[in-house]
């Protein structure tokens, strides 16, 4: 999946581990939220930079059970055009519920930092962040656990569809 923000106020001041919290959860099953990623909260508030990806299995052990190549999803957010946009990506077009819960849960968050509009059709319509969470409202009014419990039936058989090598974005 790939998502853009338009930035217009080019300051974030989240913490990675607060907004990977915001995403996800940050105590489930009486576990603390176990996260892997890239770059961390000055990457994120210096650079617009970061990856994250839950670890499934280290906080339910049901997804110990699940060999799948959704068990490895990272959500990728990079600054584009001199930072005027901020794009995040997934390596998959199709994600389970609990990481697409996670993605659009990043999206509100960093558009209402930067107070920018969301493109989620290829930059073909831009949305305010009330439109994309009206949009998105299904996915998004989902506790983790209900996505979880979603995922966990997806997983068995959606069948992965990788983002196309060849990314058109340009990094400048």
């Amino acid at each position: 999946m790939k998502i853009y923000i338009q930035v217009k106020e080019p300051v974030i001041n989240l913490k990675y581990r607060g907004l990977a919290e915001k995403m996800w959860f940050s105590r489930y099953i009486h576990k603390k939220l176990e996260i892997s990623h890239g770059g961390n909260t000055e990457t994120l508030q210096n650079n617009f930079s970061l990856s994250l990806k839950w670890d499934k299995s280290l906080n339910d052990e049901r997804w110990k059970e699940k060999k799948t190549f959704f068990s490895v999803e990272y959500i990728m957010l990079d600054p584009i055009r001199n930072k005027t946009m901020l794009y995040i990506e997934t390596k998959h077009i199709n994600i389970l519920t609990v990481d697409k819960r996670a993605l659009y849960t990043m999206v509100c968050e960093l558009a209402k930092e930067v107070q920018g509009t969301i493109s989620d059709d290829n930059e073909e319509n831009w949305l305010t962040l009330e439109e994309f969470k009206e949009k998105h409202q299904e996915i998004l009014n989902l506790t983790f656990e209900e996505a979880n419990e979603i995922s966990l039936k997806e997983v068995e058989t959606m069948i992965p569809l990788d983002e196309p090598e060849e990314n058109e974005v340009d990094y400048s």
